[in-house]
């Protein structure tokens, strides 16, 4: 009987510190995975919707990236985690390119597009909280890639309650 009460117990902290070493993994690597790499920067890559409602269609947000280095920098690729997500590339000059999307939902072009030493451009992303049905109610959490031409990445995200 007090062999089987330490067990329990061992099992019970075991179980709590293997709950706490995952939740300080998940925030790490959520952190270091913004920008993997690339000299591309963005003063902001996480975008929280709040709560919104599928009976009021798209929303979008637009994310500025920077080429901070002395080269120009080739992008060739955009991309998205989802369906449910477009996002479109806006040079300085206004002139936009898009929509790109999710790789496995079919054809998505390719960006081939530089920026500059020193500019800016703009990622705007587009979500469409009708994409999944009523099935897609619920904590939404959606990514954007951004990718230069050594492979590096800069992440973007968007988070929302979709309601109906």
């Amino acid at each position: 009987m007090k062999i089987n009460k330490v067990v329990i117990w061992v099992l019970i902290i075991a179980g709590i510190f293997s709950l706490l070493w995952l939740l300080g993994k998940n925030n790490a690597s959520s952190s270091e995975s913004k920008s993997i790499g690339t000299n591309l920067v963005a003063p902001e890559t996480l975008y929280d919707f709040g709560t919104i409602s599928m009976r009021n269609g798209n929303v979008s947000k637009v994310f500025e990236v920077i080429n901070s280095t002395s080269e120009d920098i080739k992008v060739p690729s955009l991309t998205t985690s989802c369906m449910c997500t477009r996002a479109y590339f806006v040079e300085s000059d206004g002139s936009k390119s898009g929509p790109f999307g999710m790789p496995s939902m079919g054809f998505v072009p390719k960006l081939n597009k530089t920026i500059k030493a020193g500019q800016t451009a703009d990622i705007e992303v587009v979500y469409d909280p009708n994409a999944h049905g009523p099935a897609g109610v619920g904590m939404i959490d959606r990514f954007v890639y951004l990718e230069d031409a050594n492979g590096n990445k800069l992440q973007f995200e968007i988070k929302a309650i979709v309601t109906p």
